[in-house]
């Protein structure tokens, strides 16, 4: 009984950490082409 809540609690953080790199990912992106934008400003 105690193995199903185990695996429950790490798929949930699984999903938790998964979920929020994804996120992290899409805001270096969005970062990154601001950098590019603003480098092509200063020329």
């Amino acid at each position: 009984m105690g193995f199903e809540f185990m695996y429950g609690a790490y798929s949930v953080a699984w999903v938790v950490i998964f979920g929020y790199m994804v996120i992290l990912g899409k805001r270096h992106t969005k970062l990154k082409k601001e950098i590019e934008y603003l480098k092509q400003l200063e020329k």
